[in-house]
């Protein structure tokens, strides 16, 4: 699964705008009006602190074929002629069967996106394939709306720049905090190790690359307590 955090794309969309601005001669009043455009769309994303999520198709299979998600999120599930995309009830979802819920997206056959607006538990199959398990379902949660950021200043990153490896302490006994690397381009990073510590209030996450992430620059968003911060880290 590739899973796309617009909030970082937004942060970078804004940095590459200003330098635009910092280095071009006086605009023309339609330039200057279609970057105003975007700055106030970049600030409305930020507000929403929206993630993007997709869903693929893996054989007969969705992958993730669960997922947990909060208004605001966008989500693609891939969809095609071989395996067309169906909105069903919880209790044909349950019966492997692929009737339409007469409700919802209705059948796709083509990749479907769409952002999340209610609390309402999603369930779909493969029209085709529903019979041999090709279904998946979308939680949601509500939990995201109020999130709030972090203070940066709480949170350190070093070494940066880092090779191999890095470390995160923040001043939080929280223990489920999260840590996410995104690439320029807003995808997430998987298959790296995160191994966490807590001693005396505050915590220590050792970051692994597993000699899988190219150099470059990356963002590290961290969560605690419901909180949000992010950090650029620049890998060797």
């Amino acid at each position: 699964m590739l899973k796309y955090n617009s909030r970082i794309l937004i942060e970078i969309t804004f940095e590459k705008i200003l330098l635009y601005l910092l280095n071009v001669k006086p605009l023309k009043i339609k330039t200057m009006k279609k970057i105003y455009s975007l700055l106030f769309l970049a600030v409305l994303s930020l507000g929403m602190k929206a993630t993007s999520y997709t869903v693929a198709i893996v054989g007969t299979t969705y992958a993730p074929a669960s997922l947990t998600v909060t208004i605001g999120d966008v989500v693609t599930i891939e969809a095609n002629g071989s395996h067309p995309l169906v909105e069903v009830t919880q209790t044909t979802w349950n019966a492997n069967g692929n009737s339409p819920s007469g409700t919802g997206f209705g059948t796709k056959t083509s990749n479907y996106t769409f952002t999340v607006t209610t609390t309402n538990t999603i369930y779909y199959v493969c029209q085709f394939h529903a019979v041999m398990g090709m279904k998946g379902m979308i939680t949601v949660s509500s939990t995201g709306v109020n999130e709030q950021d972090m203070n940066s200043s709480n949170v350190v990153v070093f070494p940066n720049p880092a090779k191999d490896k890095f470390t995160v302490k923040l001043n939080s006994s929280d223990n489920n905090i999260t840590a996410k690397l995104y690439s320029i381009c807003g995808q997430e990073m998987e298959s790296l190790v995160f191994k966490k510590e807590t001693i005396s209030g505050v915590s220590t996450i050792n970051v692994d690359l597993q000699n899988k992430v190219p150099a470059g620059v990356y963002f590290l968003q961290i969560t605690s307590n419901s909180k949000k911060v992010t950090k650029k880290v620049i890998i060797d």
